[in-house]
């Protein structure tokens, strides 16, 4: 089975690259130079891959990626550039979400369609006070914190996971959905998610989801019914939506899967928090000493813009839909073109010591986007980058006020549904300092 695997895997290879040679031939231009293999465990196991070949090929390169001649450019202004250029010309790589809901995701909406949601959900984002909440929020991961504190000290990254993930759902649940953590309605929300989308998103919609959809959409409508008769200020997203009248069934779409994205994503970033600071004592230690709350703010979040540099950041993915010619290399039609996120930000002339958790680099200095962007580069990029920070450093604030974090064993990182994660060799011990009744 795996001999014809292989002769299957070669027989679509080399039916590409004779179909990007015709293109060449009749562009004038060829293909980059690069690997064009089938990926192999060596792809899926080593997160430098992609490094290694930019230093061989240089900053344009091509690979076989997800079945597809992937085109990877590494450099934001290279890769700002690139998509700017050929807007017109690309489609975002993402799920299809059309046969749930009209119009589909946000992230691969364009034209008067994007612009319109867009604007709908910045809007609401920006109406969402997360700092005045802050005291709440913290709690959330207090408790969940002093649940992991309760074991033997010694915490495997498998068992740790799940704890995490309980504590992201909770706070997206409420910030997006209104569901505020320890209701019914949240409980309700939690089971039909696990239901739904277990380990992340889809990456196709099957038959057997459209139901386990609609189970999520009728909480969401009969929440938000119920969130219509209160006259507060709107909390979370869908509270805003309601007040504004624009709940129709592409808003109800989004932030259904708006919230499943936002729990995964920041359910990995917070894995990782936990893994880097571990080794970090001695910076934690200043976080609980530092007596300026504003300054303190700042070194919280830099320990996670550090971490999205470090470990969370990896790649723009886009369709192209015609031949591109770009920097005199031939991009074929309904190839893919990889923006490497992960490997610009491993530039030693922007980040000195690249491969070193260095969360100071951000505490005194700020990234432009052509060097630093964790969180998208062009007019897709993501709506919750200032939540992610802001969630972030809460996080890292409370282990460092309340929690003695070691490092056990950094152990081998992992390749899993959408992203590297923290090895299942990865132990970290997490023990109580002190309580307060306030952060």
């Amino acid at each position: 089975m795996g001999g014809v695997r292989h002769y299957i895997n070669h027989f679509k290879i080399a039916t590409r690259v004779g179909r990007a040679r015709l293109q060449g031939r009749l562009t004038s231009s060829r293909l980059a130079p690069g690997r064009i293999l089938p990926e192999s465990d060596v792809a899926q196991l080593d997160q430098f891959h992609l490094a290694k070949l930019h230093r061989e090929f240089g900053n344009i390169f091509t690979i076989w990626s997800g079945g597809k001649l992937t085109t990877c450019i590494v450099g934001h202004e290279l890769g700002l550039r690139f998509l700017t250029e050929n807007k017109a010309s690309l489609r975002v790589a993402t799920i299809d979400m059309t046969p749930l809901f009209p119009v589909g995701f946000l992230r691969a909406m364009e034209g008067e369609a994007h612009v319109e949601y867009r604007r709908l959900f910045i809007a609401a984002f920006r109406s969402v006070p997360l700092q005045a909440r802050a005291t709440e929020l913290r709690s959330i991961f207090r408790d969940r914190l002093t649940q992991l504190a309760k074991g033997e000290g010694r915490l495997r990254s498998d068992v740790a996971a799940k704890v995490i993930k309980q504590a992201s759902t909770a706070v997206m649940l409420d910030l997006i959905l209104g569901a505020k953590h320890g209701s019914k309605v949240a409980s309700d929300f939690t089971a039909a998610y696990d239901d739904y989308v277990p380990n992340g998103m889809h990456l196709v919609i099957r038959p057997t989801d459209h139901a386990k959809y609609e189970r999520i959409k009728r909480l969401l409508v009969d929440h938000a019914n119920d969130l219509k008769q209160s006259p507060t200020p709107a909390t979370s997203l869908l509270e805003y939506i309601v007040q504004a009248g624009k709940l129709d069934e592409t808003a109800i779409g989004n932030l259904v899967h708006m919230t499943e994205l936002a729990r995964h994503d920041f359910h990995g970033l917070a894995r990782w928090i936990f893994l880097e600071l571990a080794g970090q004592g001695s910076y934690l230690d200043a976080i609980a000493g530092e007596s300026d709350l504003a300054r303190r703010e700042v070194m919280a979040r830099s320990a996670v813009s550090e971490t999205l540099r470090m470990q969370q950041s990896e790649f723009i993915l886009r369709t192209a839909l015609k031949p591109i010619i770009f920097d005199g290399y031939l991009i074929p039609r309904r190839s893919r073109v990889r923006i490497c996120i992960w490997e610009a930000h491993r530039d030693p002339t922007q980040f000195p010591e690249p491969d070193v958790f260095k969360p100071d680099r951000f505490v005194d200095r700020k990234f432009s986007s052509m060097s630093y962007a964790p969180l998208g580069l062009d007019h897709h990029r993501c709506l919750g980058a200032n939540w992610t920070l802001q969630l972030g450093g809460m996080l890292v604030e409370e282990i460092a006020e309340n929690f003695s974090l070691e490092l056990l064993n950094y152990g081998s990182p992992s390749n899993g549904y959408f992203h590297f994660e923290p090895g299942v060799d990865s132990q970290v011990s997490l023990t109580p300092k002190h309580f307060s009744s306030a952060p």
